[in-house]
């Protein structure tokens, strides 16, 4: 499937941290609490987009120390509390792909995204994080586990 560049714009965001493995069952009970958290501060109606920032590359980093942050858009003045951060985003430009699939499944699109050859002509890979993009209307298939999500990886411009 072809990626897409898309750049993103500088946000506020809250966000709550987990860390260990990428694909450790912690990752559905962070995102569980973060939406309570959300829901009690009035950050889920409008549903809004929800970011998910991977810190580190499984490929160098120990599992038990990747930083997984689930994120969502706030403006000035959100008190967040002990479990909840605050970050000021740069934004930037990303290649992205539009994956539909199960928790299990991810991993192996994300190879697919970082295989060579994958990054669109005139970009490059960019050391930032990569990240997950929940857009409003996401929804996980309660009969069989698939959600959509947009996995993306920082990216510059060559010269």
């Amino acid at each position: 499937m072809p990626l897409t560049i898309r750049t993103l714009p500088r946000m506020r965001l809250a966000y709550m941290r987990h860390t260990g493995a990428y694909g450790h069952p912690g990752l559905t009970a962070l995102w569980e609490r973060f939406g309570t958290w959300c829901a009690a501060n009035r950050l889920s109606e409008p549903r809004p987009k929800f970011y998910g920032f991977s810190h580190d590359d499984p490929a160098c980093t120990p599992p038990g120390q990747c930083r997984y942050d689930a994120c969502v858009q706030i403006g000035v003045g959100l008190r967040t509390g002990p479990d909840v951060q605050v970050m000021d985003y740069e934004g930037g430009d990303y290649a992205c792909l539009h994956f539909v699939g199960t928790g299990p499944e991810i991993a192996a699109a994300w190879s697919q995204l970082k295989a060579p050859g994958q990054i669109p002509e005139g970009w490059e890979w960019e050391p930032r994080a990569a990240l997950e993009i929940y857009d409003e209307n996401f929804a996980v298939d309660p009969a069989t586990g698939r959600f959509p999500v947009w996995l993306c990886v920082p990216v510059r411009r060559t010269r």
